[in-house]
């Protein structure tokens, strides 16, 4: 295994010395949304719906361009994820829950480019790795408890996010929630270029949970029967100052 990362960082380093190298700031829009799946202890409660919410991604891209058909491009990024679900369980019960993510974010894009028109066509892939810096989230729960004669009881909360492990007494505070802080994925996209500006169209895929890791044994043995992860698009555009093949 290390010999097949010390050869994917010499092969990287190796295109880098040969390539038309540009840099740049990039500027994006995300449209997200959060998938969820119920189990074990979480059965009966289910998705009622998931509203796309809106949030961006700001930071550099640096574009190694080895050849006129394919550039690698790594890029490092400020990414902020916003989520917005509602849920319902066996009680009837209606939860609005509102989270917002932030991370840094480090996708390696793996990109063809073809001539088209006035500029280049790009076709991309990228595996990627999301590291949680924070976040804070709202919930508005509407429930039919019992002795109020089944009348609906609002309640509502909101706090922080935190990307760590959640201490065995819940850290002590109950406004606070937790989420995985190590969130792997991938993108892949299209995009144009002309001149020195990208733009681009992408679809991003979460594959780890955002549920956070548990201290104590019994939440840990449970932690999978509530599993969620992030997806959406992001719509982007890139300035790349340097050298660029036509």
């Amino acid at each position: 295994m290390k010999k097949i990362t010390l050869s994917f960082y010499l092969l990287l380093l190796l295109s880098a010395v040969q390539a038309q190298v540009s840099f740049g700031p990039k500027l994006g829009m995300n449209v997200s949304t959060e998938s969820f799946a119920f189990s074990g202890y979480y059965n009966g409660n289910y998705v009622i719906s998931r509203t796309p919410q809106l949030s961006y991604q700001a930071g550099v891209v640096l574009n190694l361009q080895v050849h006129n058909n394919f550039t690698i491009r790594p890029e490092l990024l400020f990414n902020q994820v916003r989520t917005s679900t509602t849920f319902g369980d066996y009680y009837y019960d209606k939860t609005l829950i509102n989270n917002t993510y932030n991370y840094i974010t480090i996708p390696l894009n793996f990109v063809g480019t073809y001539y088209l028109g006035a500029g280049m066509l790009n076709l991309f892939i990228a595996p990627q790795l999301s590291i949680g810096v924070g976040g804070h989230y709202s919930q508005v729960s509407d429930s039919t408890a019992a002795g109020t004669g089944g009348l609906p009881s609002a309640t509502s909360e909101s706090g922080k996010l935190f990307p760590t492990q959640v201490p065995a007494n819940g850290g002590g505070n109950s406004v606070n929630w937790y989420y995985n802080q190590v969130n792997v994925g991938f993108n892949y996209g299209v995009g144009y270029m002309i001149n020195h500006c990208l733009f681009t169209a992408q679809y991003s895929l979460g594959l780890s949970s955002t549920q956070p890791f548990y201290s104590d044994p019994y939440s840990a043995a449970h932690r999978n029967d509530f599993y969620s992860r992030t997806n959406g698009f992001t719509f982007a555009m890139t300035y790349l100052f340097g050298n660029i093949k036509r």
